[in-house]
């Protein structure tokens, strides 16, 4: 092979030469290089699989709101109807008290209009009486005087002018 140019001690030389290379890259450089890929490669499957377990997580809690939402939504439809019947209790409340107030009003109006109407026959009587009176005494009287017509209609324009 010397006629080739090539020497044998150079060549085992060059050959181990290239195989202690390649050990020692593959010892400091490669293994290291690779242990970090596989880290990384690991550590981005981890995030992946938290961020799938995040998202499921989050569906999760999404239902649960879902469901808590139309629970809320229920109870407030339950707190409404419970409102509107104790409104509608407390207008009629309302509605009575007020026909209650307008019966007593109206009763003591008739009371006060009665009593009044009361008086004034009594006012009444009492100044027939006295016309009554006065037209007998003038009568008497004036039946000794002879003008009777006269004093019936004094005392007719007297209880005109009186009512």
């Amino acid at each position: 092979m010397e006629k080739l140019g090539i020497n044998y001690s150079l060549l085992v030389a060059q050959i181990f030469n290239v195989i202690f290379l390649v050990w020692m890259l593959s010892k400091f450089l490669f293994a290291p290089v690779l242990n970090l890929l596989k880290e990384r490669t690991q550590r981005v499957e981890d995030g992946l699989k938290e961020a799938d377990k995040v998202r499921e997580q989050m569906a999760a809690q999404r239902k649960e709101n879902e469901v808590e939402l139309a629970k809320a939504r229920q109870e407030a439809g339950a707190v409404m109807a419970q409102a509107t019947e104790r409104a509608r209790i407390q207008e009629q409340e309302l509605i009575n008290a007020a026909r209650a107030e307008a019966e007593r009003i109206k009763n003591d109006a008739r009371a006060n209009a009665e009593r009044e109407v009361d008086r004034l026959a009594g006012e009444f009587k009492n100044q027939a009486a006295a016309l009554v009176t006065e037209t007998a005494a003038k009568v008497l009287g004036a039946e000794l005087k002879g003008n009777h017509s006269q004093l019936i209609d004094e005392s007719l324009s007297r209880l005109g002018r009186n009512n």
